[in-house]
């Protein structure tokens, strides 16, 4: 019996030295590298790009609001309350109290021109010279420099003032539209007053495009601005 009890202390003692050696005994676990936490992104502080705003449908004319009228190259049978003809040119017109509309209709396919209130020939005339190529329109705003020279306003100094403009061709003819104001403000150009009578320039070429070739006829005439109450 006391063997016995012997035999089985001396498992016990032999167990517990086994496990308070085992710690050294077994190797240490491997303990796994700490990876670092991805770094968050920064916000991108750049801002969108602005919105662009659309802008008109091409072939648009912007038009004073005092003035209601369709700038479209094309001249109806109503459209105009005043005309008259000037060496083959049927020169159309109608203003208010701030803006004068020009309709021009000239035989051929070149350009054509119409002068206000020159002294000599062209001289100091305000002029607005037109054509169109391709389909499209061009226009000019020039000063009557000598009988017989023009320039552009801009180039002396002046201010290009057309305020809207349209044109078409057709086999046969050339339709200018314009709108001038009756005062600019530019030197270049006279102030032009309702009611008041006016001596016109007329010129056109039945081929030439551009505005410095000698035009294939020209004309003078009057038209008389519509008073204003």
């Amino acid at each position: 019996m006391n063997n016995t009890w012997l035999i089985i202390l001396g498992v016990l003692a032999a167990g517990l030295a086994v496990f308070l050696l085992l710690p050294y005994v077994l190797p240490e676990p491997e303990v796994a590298p700490e990876v670092p936490a991805a770094a968050a992104a920064e916000p991108d502080e750049t801002e969108p790009p602005a919105a662009i705003e659309p802008e008109g449908e091409p072939g648009e004319e912007e038009v004073p609001a005092a003035v209601s009228y369709a700038i479209d190259g094309a001249i109806g049978s109503a459209e105009y309350p005043n005309a008259v003809e000037i060496a083959g040119v049927k020169v159309h017109w109608a203003n208010d109290a701030s803006y004068l509309r020009v309709g021009l209709i000239a035989p051929g396919t070149g350009y054509a021109a119409i002068g206000f209130d020159p002294v000599r020939g062209m001289e100091e005339a305000n002029m607005i010279l037109g054509y169109v190529q391709d389909g499209k329109a061009y226009f000019r705003d020039d000063h009557g420099t000598e009988p017989t020279a023009h320039m552009a306003d801009a180039d002396r100094g002046g201010t290009e003032d057309i305020v809207a403009a349209a044109g078409a061709e057709w086999t046969d003819q050339t339709i200018l539209e314009f709108i001038i104001p009756l005062d600019s403000g530019d030197p270049m150009d006279k102030r032009l007053v309702p009611g008041n009578a006016y001596t016109i320039l007329v010129a056109y070429h039945d081929l030439q495009d551009g505005f410095t070739a000698r035009h294939s006829r020209r004309g003078t005439g009057e038209i008389r601005l519509d008073a204003v109450p």
